[in-house]
């Protein structure tokens, strides 16, 4: 009796070491959790209560195994640039930043990342032909802005221009005379009329702006446009004088009477007269002053003349 019974013990200690190892999972190698505890689903290796997140003395069965929380995990490999270091994710040289034309298959490992989520900035965003393009519009934006500053000149921004179109007559010789030497001996001869005065310049700026009126004034007079404002004005002159311009213009002489005059300097001297006629011995102030002028043939009516003085 004594040893069936030893033999029966031993048969059940058997049996129980058979159910020991199905029920606990232990022959499962303990890798993922098929144990979860019933009131937490906290997953567990082993069936092995209680559970040691709440304390509960009974496990289920996990129906689809839960892996324990493990944070090792296998990084995803990168293609990254011998070069220049740049990571791709997939083998396709060449180099996006660089031009290299090999890539080199390799695994991030934790220094990668820490290296790249602590150094990474806007600038390492940034293509190199995007950085071009961005340079190329900072620059094309500064340079407008001073185009409508007018710091500068655009083309095709008329809005500071003093250029005017189809203008008639002749605006560099007439009568068989160079106008550009009439308008220097006209300055010269104001000086020499006024002989104990500071003499007067000629400034580019105002030249500019006597041309601009005398143009747009011979097309008026030819009916086919109409004067600068004062407005206008202001614009054309602005940055040639920080004072008061004082205008002259006058409609004088005839193609005829151009060419029967030895030369320029007769021209202007006859120019000078016949302003100082019309408005008078004491207009014309101007010692010290900076000037401009302008002088533009007609078609067969003589010619016009602007001067403005600063």
């Amino acid at each position: 009796m004594s040893g069936e019974g030893n033999a029966e013990k031993s048969g059940g200690g058997g049996s129980s070491g058979d159910g020991s190892s199905s029920d606990d999972g232990s022959s499962g190698g303990g890798s993922s959790g098929e144990w979860i505890c019933a009131w937490c689903d906290k997953p567990h290796d082993r069936n092995d209560p209680p559970c040691d997140n709440c304390g509960h003395h009974k496990f289920e069965r996990a129906v689809v195994p839960v892996a324990p929380e493990n944070t090792d995990h296998e990084r995803e490999p990168v293609w990254a640039c011998p070069e220049c270091g740049r990571e791709h994710q997939r083998n396709s040289p060449p180099c996006s930043r660089c031009g290299n034309a090999q890539l080199e298959q390799r695994v991030p490992d934790e220094r990668d990342y820490a290296t790249e989520l602590g150094g990474t900035s806007y600038l390492d965003l940034l293509e190199p032909r995007y950085a071009v393009a961005l340079v190329v519009a900072v620059v094309a934006g500064a340079v407008l802005v001073l185009g409508l500053l007018g710091v500068i000149s655009l083309p095709g921004m008329s809005g500071d221009s003093l250029a005017v179109s189809n203008v008639p007559g002749n605006a560099t010789a007439a009568g068989g005379h160079s106008l550009a030497a009439v308008e220097s001996e006209y300055v010269a001869v104001l000086n020499e009329q006024r002989p104990d005065d500071p003499r007067a310049t000629r400034s580019s700026g105002l030249d500019d702006a006597a041309r601009f009126y005398n143009q747009r004034r011979v097309k008026s007079v030819a009916g086919d446009g109409s004067l600068p404002s004062d407005d206008r004005m202001q614009e054309a002159i602005a940055g040639a004088c920080d004072s008061e311009v004082t205008l002259y213009t006058a409609t004088e002489l005839s193609d005829a009477s151009l060419s029967s005059f030895e030369d320029e300097r007769a021209v202007a001297a006859a120019l000078v007269t016949s302003l100082r006629e019309r408005y008078g011995a004491g207009a014309f102030d101007i010692g010290g002053a900076s000037v401009g002028v302008d002088v533009h043939a007609l078609p067969g009516r003589g010619v016009s003349v602007t001067l403005l003085v600063c």
